[in-house]
Parts: structure tokens; sequence; C-alpha cells
């Protein structure tokens, strides 16, 4: 074999052998690449896990940290980044509520309106609603108070405390409305032991039934309940209207079971469920219910509690106006006469 032949075979060895080194070079580098994304799925795919794990532990903001770090190494991932998204409003909408910035909160959980899932978020989204409309009636029956008092509207302004305090005061913005108002706890007592010329009584009444509800008692409980049962139907706007329309005479001259058979025939169960759905109004024992027909869509409620403090005096809770078809609650200013949106 001469030289040419020599080094022909040597340069196509050498070739041949360059190629292969870069076959195992490129599989290697395939296999490695193959390794590094199946490590960086599993580790998002843990995150993702880790992140859902807190979210039912009620810890949101773990849960969000969790994910920031789950977007960073998958930025395509739409699952995560979309929880990741949902999660920051959830996190904004709780800190706006408990700060009373109410008008933030409804917008961030207006962004949250269509989420469905995970169910875990969903809880938590539904558990800062319940916050939103807890604070949004305090703020409500807090601003009350005050105009009531000051129009010398006592029994509203009276309701409308009695209001305020039935709302859940672990909530920060809540408790902070409750405690604003503890200043006209015994300024109401006063005026309201002043108008029946009795002693403010110290003791919580909470023995009166509802027309929409009643308990077994005792015989002297029942005779209390009947008591605070004719003082609130006597009181209440619904009952004199209705009254009046049966007998063309005013309510004031009626004997007790007459204006007990109106009160009793004001009541819808079906209607008063959806009312506290939709509202968030806590039901007190002793709070009676009055509802009115207004047509085949819309009612009106109204929310009576003999006074806490003086048991011949009737509180007005509330007069609400009910649609059932968009489930809208609106409450009536005693001052104004204006029906305002409270839910």
């Amino acid at each position: 074999m001469n030289n040419i032949s020599q080094r022909f075979l040597r340069g196509t060895g050498i070739v041949i052998l360059a190629t292969v080194l870069a076959a195992c070079s490129t599989d290697q580098s395939s296999k490695q690449t193959d390794k590094d994304s199946s490590s960086r799925a599993s580790l998002v795919a843990n995150g993702y896990q880790k992140a859902l794990d807190a979210l039912r532990n009620n810890a949101p903001q773990q849960a969000y940290s969790r994910l920031e770090k789950v977007v960073e190494k998958d930025p395509k991932n739409e699952k995560a980044e979309k929880l990741y998204q949902n999660l920051g409003y959830l996190l904004k909408a709780k800190k706006a509520v408990t700060e009373d910035k109410l008008t933030k909160t409804g917008e961030y959980l207006a962004k949250l309106d269509r989420v469905n899932t995970p169910k875990s978020l969903v809880k938590q989204i539904n558990a800062v609603k319940k916050e939103y409309q807890s604070a949004k009636l305090a703020r409500v029956y807090y601003a009350e108070v005050g105009d009531y008092y000051n129009a010398q509207k006592i029994s509203a302004a009276g309701g409308s405390l009695e209001a305020l305090k039935s709302l859940p005061s672990r909530y920060q913005a809540v408790a902070a409305y409750q405690s604003k108002a503890q200043k006209y706890e015994d300024l109401i007592a006063q005026a309201q032991s002043a108008s029946t010329g009795t002693t403010p009584d110290s003791s919580s009444n909470s023995s009166s039934t509802s027309s929409s509800a009643t308990s077994t008692t005792d015989s002297s409980t029942a005779g209390t309940q009947a008591s605070s049962g004719y003082t609130n139907a006597r009181s209440s706007k619904i009952v004199s209207s209705e009254y009046e329309k049966k007998t063309g005479s005013s309510i004031s001259s009626a004997t007790n079971s007459q204006v007990s058979s109106v009160a009793n025939g004001l009541t819808d169960t079906e209607v008063l469920a959806k009312f506290r759905a939709a509202a968030g109004i806590p039901q007190e024992a002793g709070d009676q219910y009055y509802i009115q027909k207004i047509d085949s869509d819309n009612y009106q409620i109204e929310i009576r509690h003999t006074s806490p403090n003086n048991t011949a005096v009737s509180n007005l809770k509330g007069m609400y106006r009910f649609a059932v078809s968009t489930q809208v609650v609106q409450k009536m200013n005693e001052v104004s006469g204006e029906y305002v949106q409270v839910n």
C-alpha cells in the first residue's frame, strides 16, 4: 500500500472516529437535557402540590410564595400562573378588608367571581366574602347609630346598635366599628328609659319569640316572649299597615290576639331563608321578622327586637327590600327614607 492510500485510510478513520464521538456526545447531551427537563418538571409539580397543601391548611400566603417559585422555574405553566394570579387577588382582598378599604376589597373579589377551582381556593374566597359583607354591614350600622341618635330616632338607633353588636367581632374592621359605637349604648338606654318612665334593665333580653320561628319554654319565659312579641308587633310598620288595610282601624285599638293574628300571617320561610343568605345578617334569639309581599319578585322585610335595656321598647333593626331574582338587599335609612344596597 502506497503512502497516499495509507494517508487516505488514516484520514477516513479519523473522520469516522470524530463522527462517532460527536454522536456519543450529542446523545449524552440529549440525555442530560432530558434529565434536566424531567428534574425541573418534577420540581414544578412538587412545588404546585405543596402550594395546594398550604391552601388546604388555610395558609394562602405560604401557597403564594411556593407558586412564585414554580412560576419562575416554569413561566409557561398556565395552571400555576393562573392560580398564582388568583392567590394574589385573594391576598390583596384579605389585606384590604382588614384595613376597612371596602371599595378595593370589592374590586379584588370581583376578579375572583368566576373562580371555581381548586376547592381550597374557593373556600378561601368565600371566607373573605363573608368578612367583606360583615364589614360592609358594620359600616352601615355604625353610621346609622350616630345619625339616628342625633335625629332622635331612638328605637332605630338602638336597633342599628344591636345589629352592629350581633356581627362577628373576630373580624378586625367589624370589631373597630363595634368599639367606636359603645359610646352610644348608655345614651340610647337613657333616652329609652326617659321615654317610658322606667329604669334601664342591665340584663340583656334574649327571650322574645320571632313571628317566623318559635321555641318551647317554661310558662314564665313564655309570658315574657309573648309580651315582647306584642311590643314588637304593635311597633311594626308592616303589621300596622296590614292591620289598617284589613280592618280600617289603627292598631293602637287592637287586642293582643288581633295583633298576633295579623303578625302571624306576615311570614314566608322560603323568602326569609333566601334573604338571610343574601344579606349575611346574623339571626339573634328574639329577632322578629315581618315579611310583606310587594310583587312576585320583591319583598319588604322588617326586623325588630325589644331593647335589651327596656323590654317595653321595640328596636327597629332594619327595614329592608329584597329582590328574590337578583338577590339584591337594600336597607332603608330612617332619616332620609332612601334605600341603600347593603350586599
